[in-house]
């Protein structure tokens, strides 16, 4: 996950935002609900994620999008060292993620990634499409790389709908495996 937008549309303000959060959301429930739990713990990729190991990373990095909006250090939402989040590659970033949340449940992983969904739709209920164009500087100030005038809406969007639709094809293959 970078703060650079993948192919999607972006948001041309916070009602899109949302129709577009709800959309991939609604999609991401349905697929979790419809899909048998052992394909969602134990079919792997190459890199040994399964199902569960992708919506865990989803939380996490929705929750540093919520972390954001409440204008708290977003390593914190993510629960990594800030040394590894400001120093560290995406990469790495997401193995810390990964080993930290390795021996949850599928039953915890999708009780985090829903409240996580929850508490941020909350968060940007709060907020009015003006707050949503400030720069990510307007809240988090001191966090690297957020005077880089990119608007709050558009981190949210790569936070959330645009990170879920990018997993997506994962998600599908992992649980279309042994078929």
């Amino acid at each position: 996950m970078s703060g650079v937008q993948g192919q999607r549309e972006s948001p041309r303000d916070k009602a899109d935002l949302l129709a577009k959060i709800e959309a991939s959301w609604t999609w991401l429930q349905r697929f979790v609900d419809e899909t048998d739990a052992s394909r969602l713990t134990e079919s792997r990729d190459a890199n040994g994620w399964s199902v569960k190991d992708h919506l865990i990373h989803l939380a996490a990095w929705e929750r540093s999008n919520l972390y954001l909006l409440r204008g708290q250090p977003r390593h914190e939402g993510l629960g990594v060292d800030e040394h590894l989040y400001l120093h560290g590659g995406i990469d790495q970033i997401n193995a810390a993620i990964s080993e930290q949340t390795s021996d949850r449940s599928l039953d915890e992983a999708l009780a985090d990634l829903r409240g996580t969904h929850e508490q941020l739709l909350s968060q940007l209920d709060r907020l009015s499409n003006a707050d949503l164009q400030q720069p990510c500087s307007h809240v988090l100030p001191d966090e690297p790389g957020s005077d880089s005038g990119e608007p709050i809406l558009l981190q949210v969007a790569v936070g959330t709908y645009d990170h879920f639709e990018e997993h997506r094809p994962w998600m599908e293959a992992l649980a279309a495996q042994g078929e």
